[in-house]
């Protein structure tokens, strides 16, 4: 997997979650990995955030036997709905 644009989402004293864009050759919508850093891990894959054809918006993926907090969760969640609008406005765009 090959990293583009990095997003911090989240930070505490002691963890920091962030965002990297990747390449997704061959799709129309963008793919997200979510990675912590920390005294234990550094940039370690947490989840994914990719496009949902059925939910037609941007959904989180997260890794098996991870643990999320619920300030966090909220930050990934807003990410989701913000990537969510900037994808419709583009279909918009695209029909005009």
């Amino acid at each position: 997997m090959t990293f583009m644009k990095e997003k911090i989402i989240y930070k505490s004293d002691k963890t920091l979650v962030y965002i990297n864009q990747c390449h997704n050759k061959g799709k129309k919508t963008r793919l997200y990995a979510v990675r912590r850093d920390d005294q234990i891990s550094l940039g370690h894959l947490i989840g994914a955030i990719k496009w949902d054809g059925a939910w037609r918006q941007y959904v989180h993926y997260p890794e098996p036997n991870t643990k999320w907090s619920g300030s966090c969760q909220i930050a990934i969640a807003e990410f989701c709905i913000a990537r969510t609008k900037e994808e419709y406005a583009k279909w918009k765009k695209r029909k005009k």
